[in-house]
């Protein structure tokens, strides 16, 4: 509408996009600032404390929409769950393939914001977040 608005311009690397977030909007949208390292240490005791207990009954698809849920939420202690939960889950009796996106989804945001408070490749924090999960590759 001809309007000019402060906005918060957001790049991302690894698909060379930019994003441009009316100031507004940015509580709505779930975005945050990046980790203190604080909030790292908190985010690295939920991926070490014990898994939420699998359940196998009952409706999947509410299950899987709960888990997008927590991962769209903005909440870095609620994804560091779903790492956590999903990457133990895998390693005890596998997923399906809809937890299994789920968890490449959750695990790679998680990743690159770990990658970028420490300033380490990508990789590099995936092997973090495991050995704090007590997976290995």
């Amino acid at each position: 509408g001809g309007q000019t608005r402060p906005c918060f311009v957001i790049y991302i690397p690894e698909t060379r996009m930019t994003v441009r977030v009316p100031q507004e909007n940015v509580e709505k949208c779930g975005i945050r600032p990046l980790l203190t390292s604080r909030k790292l240490k908190e985010l690295f005791k939920v991926l070490s404390a014990k898994s939420s207990r699998r359940v196998t009954g009952g409706n999947w698809t509410e299950r899987c929409k709960e888990i997008e849920r927590k991962i769209n939420s903005g909440s870095y202690l609620e994804l560091g769950e779903v790492v956590r939960d999903l990457m133990r889950w895998k390693k005890q009796s596998g997923l399906s393939f809809e937890e299994a996106m789920l968890l490449e989804q959750a695990s790679g945001y998680l990743a690159r914001e770990v990658a970028a408070v420490e300033g380490i490749a990508t990789e590099a924090a995936i092997d973090r977040i495991r050995s704090y999960v007590g997976v290995q590759s």
